[in-house]
This record gives structure tokens, C-alpha cells and sequence, in this order.
């Protein structure tokens, strides 16, 4: 009995047998490398599960808060304030306390997240899980600038011009004041976002200037606040001292009037006034009213 003839392949018979030839043997390489890439990140990450598991047996974790070195008055101060602290401490261990796995990346995450929401940093370092049961937390912190005058209360502002959660009593806080921003809403102003009132940056772009050029004893000390009620309309801003004096500046230092005195030329008078016995060795030369805004140093006599 003579045998059956095979029937030649066709075209999409050959063409399947061609891709098994040649592709199959690749893609199968890439599948396994795949699940060895999958297996592989799974097990670091149980590696890392098991070591938060082994540090949380060993008891409850501990935060540390690596809070900055600040200076006030020639002292040593807590910054942020005592009571921020103990708040954020105390967010920080519900933020633990919620997530299974205290020591675990998500909670280590979370804990990033929630920092930086509440404004005090400008950046976080590094949060890290320690051997001996510590979450350590390292972050850039705000400093403060000036507190705002809203009705009967002080608000305060960063020098970076972002507000910050704090407030007080008016005259109450150890910070300079800005007085008479209009439509200041500070209660409006989220914590770390910009505090955008012109008035309110241009008093503490002064603030900052004279703190920088003019630091503690060189007439920075001597200094109660910045009087930007006049802003707006004249775009003047005036010095208030420690003494109840008061020194017309002039123009925001980032925007002087052409061909007047420069902000250099006013620093160097307020200096001068701050080291001469002559003046009392005071910034507003111990009267009432002085004016630096347009040449020599004018002085009001008032009573």
C-alpha cells in the first residue's frame, strides 16, 4: 500500500515554525530573567520587612527629631518653639502608632510626607530606621523672620516669606512685627505656602536686609519692626525701634528710586548712628523721627 503524501507546509505553517527556530529560545530567556528580577526584588524586600519586624519586636519605636540650632540674642534657643516641638513629636508617634509595621518603608514615607505638609522644613534629609529601635529624622528647617500684625494677635512668617504655624498674643512674641498689612488673612495662608501680600514681603525683605548687614550689635538689636502701612500708596516702608522711634527707610530694597540714595548709603548711615556716643549710639539717634530715605540723615525734633 503505497504511503501518504505529506502535504506540503503552508506560508503561516512555516512562518510559525520559523518564529519557535528563532524567537522562542529569546523570549523564554527574557521570562526567566523577569521572574528571576521579581523573585528577586521580593525577596529584598521581605529582607527588609523581616528586618523592620525584627526591630519593632524589640519594642516600641522611638522618633528622633534632630531639631536645628537657633540663636537669639546672642543665646542658644529651642527652635521651633518648645510647644511645636512637643506637637510634632507627638504627630510623629500617631503617624507610627497607625501603620502596621512601625519601621517599615511606607510608614518611613508617610512620616516624610506629613514633615514637609506641615511647613516647618524647607526639605527633608534623610528618615531613617536605627538598629536600637529609632526612627531618626534629619530636615531643613525654617527660620523665622517676623511675626505679622492681624487685629490682636502676631502671626508668624518665615524669612523665606512662607507662613508658619505659630502665633501669639500681640507683643508677645520674641520675633520683630510687621504692622499695617492690609488684607493680611493670615488664617487664609497654608503653612509652608508663600504669604502673598506685597506689603507683608516687602516689610520682610527690610527685616531680612538689616538683620544681614546690620546683625545683633551693629543695630539689628535695636530694632522693634516694620511699619508697611504706607506701602501700598507711597511705597514706603519705616522703621519702628526698640525705644518707640521711628526712621523713614523709604523703598523696598529690591526696588529703590533711580538716581537716590542707595540702600548701601542708607545702611552706612544707620551704622554710623548705631557706633557714635554722639547719637547715643542709637539707629534713630535717640528722637522721635528720622528720615534716611533720600541723603543725609533729616531729623524731626518732636516732643
Amino acid at each position: 500500500m503505497a504511503k501518504k503524501r505529506r502535504k506540503p507546509p503552508t506560508a503561516r505553517e512555516r512562518l510559525t515554525e520559523w518564529v519557535y527556530d528563532h524567537i522562542t529560545a529569546n523570549v523564554i530567556g527574557i521570562v526567566v530573567t523577569g521572574v528571576v528580577l521579581a523573585v528577586g526584588m521580593s525577596v529584598g524586600i521581605s529582607a527588609a520587612d523581616t528586618r523592620a519586624a525584627e526591630i519593632a519586636a524589640d519594642g516600641p519605636p522611638t522618633v528622633r527629631i534632630h531639631w536645628p540650632d537657633a540663636i537669639s540674642g546672642g543665646q542658644n534657643v529651642s527652635w521651633p518653639p518648645q510647644s511645636v516641638q512637643r506637637d510634632l513629636l507627638d504627630d510623629a508617634y500617631e503617624i507610627v502608632g497607625e501603620h502596621p509595621g512601625a519601621f517599615s518603608a511606607r510608614t518611613l514615607d508617610e512620616l516624610g510626607v506629613w514633615l514637609t505638609r506641615t511647613g516647618w522644613v524647607s526639605r527633608i534629609d534623610a528618615i531613617n530606621r536605627l538598629d536600637e529601635g529609632v526612627i531618626e529624622i534629619d530636615a531643613r528647617w525654617r527660620s523665622p523672620g517676623a511675626v505679622v500684625r492681624e487685629e490682636a494677635h502676631d502671626y508668624l512668617i518665615a524669612t523665606d516669606g512662607k507662613r508658619l504655624k505659630a502665633s501669639w498674643r500681640a507683643d508677645f512674641s520674641p520675633f520683630p512685627v510687621i504692622l499695617g498689612a492690609k488684607d493680611a488673612k493670615p488664617l487664609a495662608v497654608v503653612p509652608g505656602q508663600k504669604w502673598e501680600n506685597e506689603s507683608i514681603q516687602a516689610g520682610l525683605e527690610l527685616l531680612n536686609l538689616l538683620h544681614e548687614h546690620l546683625p545683633g550689635s551693629r543695630g539689628a538689636d535695636q530694632i522693634r519692626g516694620i511699619d508697611v502701612s504706607q506701602f501700598p500708596r507711597f511705597r514706603r516702608l519705616i522703621i519702628m525701634t526698640d525705644a518707640g522711634n521711628r526712621i523713614i527707610w523709604g523703598r523696598m530694597p529690591s526696588d529703590p528710586v533711580p538716581d537716590a540714595i542707595s540702600t548701601e548709603g542708607k545702611l552706612r548711615q544707620l551704622g554710623y548712628l548705631r557706633q557714635h556716643p554722639d547719637f547715643g549710639r542709637r539707629i534713630d539717634a535717640g528722637r522721635k523721627l528720622i528720615d534716611v530715605s533720600s541723603g543725609p540723615i533729616l531729623v524731626e525734633d518732636t516732643p
